[in-house]
């Protein structure tokens, strides 16, 4: 049977499985409760208890899983397992990775940790960014590992002036080094901010002494519509007036 936890943040989904877990359990339970949060949270967490009580899915409640993976696996920020069952700790190891979201798997006493892990608010980031609208331009400055939460932020701050306005002139980047991605959960986050606002920067501007970086506009062209120009760390004002003539 699968139990819903009551005394969790609204935003968070608390499963607690026990005995044979069956496909009435997930259709008359657990769906309803997660389509429920989905309706009021665009990304929502999961808080997954599997202890020594638990024996099993059904075959029908296996399927109803993988459906729900396949169907909300965006939907998901962060999942934690807690278990002592090794082979469901073995398969969210081996397939977390894929996962969108972060994925993380607690031991069985560890059941608080796992608790607070899951409910604890999301880290605001180290991309510090700034929009100059007369000039329409977003300057990005990364001072650390890219995460998932640095779109979100950006998206909320940059969508309404895109809306208003129709796109920017430029966007500057400032980064001394390519500072990577935490997780496979800041990339997607990443491609997924690139594909959806690419059409509407004319000018990317990079002011770097990164050779990753540097090497950016050679290959740009296959997947971007903008402009792009590299200066170094030196021309920051340079590249500033270059961008914001797009």
């Amino acid at each position: 049977m699968i139990e819903i936890m009551n005394d969790l943040p609204d935003n968070v989904l608390g499963v607690r499985a026990s005995g044979e877990v069956t496909h009435d359990d997930y259709a008359n339970t657990l769906v309803p409760s997660l389509e429920d949060k989905l309706t009021r949270f665009k990304k929502v967490r999961l808080l997954y208890q599997l202890g020594d009580e638990f024996t099993g899915f059904s075959g029908g409640a296996a399927w109803e899983d993988a459906k729900i993976g396949m169907k909300h696996l965006t939907a998901f920020e962060r999942v934690g397992i807690v278990t002592d069952i090794d082979w469901i700790e073995n398969a969210a190891k081996a397939f977390g990775f894929a996962f969108p979201g972060e994925v993380k798997v607690f031991d069985g006493d560890d059941f608080e940790d796992a608790r607070h892990w899951v409910c604890e608010p999301p880290d605001q980031g180290d991309l510090s960014f700034k929009l100059m609208k007369d000039e329409r331009v977003l300057v990005l400055e990364p001072k650390g590992e890219l995460i998932a939460a640095d779109f979100e932020r950006l998206a909320k701050e940059i969508d309404p002036f895109l809306e208003e306005v129709g796109g920017l002139n430029g966007l500057l980047v400032v980064a001394d080094k390519f500072p990577g991605w935490d997780d496979f959960a800041a990339f997607s986050s990443h491609m997924k901010f690139v594909r959806e606002h690419q059409a509407r920067i004319k000018r990317v501007g990079m002011v770097t002494s990164d050779r990753v970086l540097s090497a950016v506009p050679r290959f740009s062209s296959h997947f971007l519509d903008a402009e792009v120009k590299t200066f170094p760390t030196s021309g920051r004002d340079e590249a500033l007036v270059w961008v914001a003539q797009g």
